[in-house]
């Protein structure tokens, strides 16, 4: 009799043996069951899958959309700045239209009117060569170009003629009826140094005041009323943070002089030329330059007075109305940057609208990009404040309303 132990070791291997040839046939040679057919609908569309083709492609993100609480318009906080321009810009101007700009790109010496999309038109096929700085008539027909040679011409770009200004003369402004052009001739002969004018087609030139030993303390800067073509910083002393600045007419007017609270002079007339903003800096600004604004036509010269409390220098401003002022205001000034002014040139700015009349001042717009504004800009339906960007020459836009 077999034993026991025997039959259940033997049950036991015919099991397992079974198992492991269940399982060899389960993983070899089972074969794969056919998988269910399912129908689709005709009118089903497939999902798209992958990167779309161009056609397909949304639209480009704004920056807006890409700098989340960046508004389009100015209103106080972080605000887009628009590029119109990518080449720099010389000498821009805004035209007598008062919406579009006119300016020479130095990449391909010509002279091009701008709009605020940022089209391009040429205003003459004559190509100008390294051209330094530039001068334009009020009527945007005529302007003074200056080359680094110190050669100086009158190009008039309606009748596409020019005239030769002698190489000696520097500081040009245009009459505000654009028939005369006032400017300094330098000699290194102190007794012929002039403040002269000159018709705007070259002939006609006469001397309006002998300059002497103090030419560079006079600033030439023709007023849009006619009166004024010049500022002198020799008037008398009166103490270190008080000077009188001497108005220059035409004819020798005597006019009053303009007493400031400070040293560093800087100006800007308002449209009408009733009123100056300028900037001087004294030891209670910290010597940064502050804004102020006067009355400055005839016995009214130096009245009416207001510190606008802005640290900045008048050339970063721009009249919008008589009344109305955008300034470009550097966001950190050191102690005594009003006796160097370029230690602002890298400062990014942030921007002001200033009522002249109450002196209250709003922040429209600081921005997300380092922008140091020069040669500020207002359209004529005040709908943008443009301006050039100091490090790289762009013309530069901002949606005021």
């Amino acid at each position: 009799m077999i034993p026991l132990k025997k039959i259940l070791l033997i049950s036991l291997f015919a099991l397992v043996s079974i198992g492991m040839a269940f399982g060899i046939y389960f993983l070899f040679f089972r074969a794969e069951p056919e998988p269910p057919i399912i129908e689709k609908p005709e009118e089903s569309v497939l999902p798209v899958t992958g990167l779309p083709d161009a056609e397909e492609a949304s639209e480009r993100p704004t920056e807006e959309e890409l700098l989340p609480g960046v508004s389009s318009v100015a209103r106080g906080g972080l605000t887009l700045v628009s590029s119109l321009t990518e080449a720099r810009a010389i000498g821009a101007s805004l035209s007598v239209d008062g919406k579009t700009i006119n300016y020479y790109n130095r990449d391909d010496g010509k002279f091009y009117s701008l709009t605020s999309e940022g089209d391009t038109i040429t205003l003459s096929d004559k190509t100008f060569h390294q051209v330094q700085n530039v001068t334009w008539s009020s009527d945007k027909n005529t302007a003074v170009l200056e080359y680094p040679d110190g050669s100086n011409i009158i190009y008039n770009f309606r009748t596409e003629t020019q005239t030769t200004l002698p190489k000696h003369w520097q500081e040009f402004d245009f009459s505000p009826d654009d028939t005369q052009i006032v400017a300094k001739s330098l000699s290194s002969d102190p007794t012929n140094n002039w403040l002269v004018a000159v018709d705007a087609d070259g002939a006609n030139m006469q001397t309006v005041e002998l300059l002497g030993n103090n030419a560079n303390k006079v600033h030439v800067n023709y007023s849009p009323n006619g009166q004024v073509v010049a500022f002198s910083h020799t008037g008398e002393a009166q103490g270190f943070s008080r000077q009188d600045i001497i108005l220059i007419g035409m004819h020798g007017e005597n006019f009053k002089a303009l007493r400031v609270d400070g040293l560093g002079f800087h100006a800007k007339w308002s449209k009408t030329g009733d009123r100056l903003l300028y900037d001087v800096h004294n030891a209670d600004s910290d010597y940064k330059p502050i804004l102020w604004i006067s009355d400055a036509s005839g016995e009214n010269i130096g009245t009416n007075k207001r510190n606008l409390g802005l640290n900045t220098w008048a050339d970063k401003c721009a009249f919008a109305s008589e009344r109305i002022l955008y300034c470009a205001v550097p966001q950190t000034l050191s102690r005594g940057a009003g006796f160097q002014p370029a230690t602002a040139d890298k400062i990014p700015d942030v921007f002001y609208r200033v009522d002249t009349s109450t002196g209250i001042k709003t922040m429209i717009a600081s921005t997300s990009g380092d922008y140091t504004a020069e040669n500020l800009m207002v359209s004529s339906d005040g709908q943008y404040l443009f301006f050039t960007e100091k490090q790289t020459g762009v013309i530069e836009k901002i949606q005021l309303r």
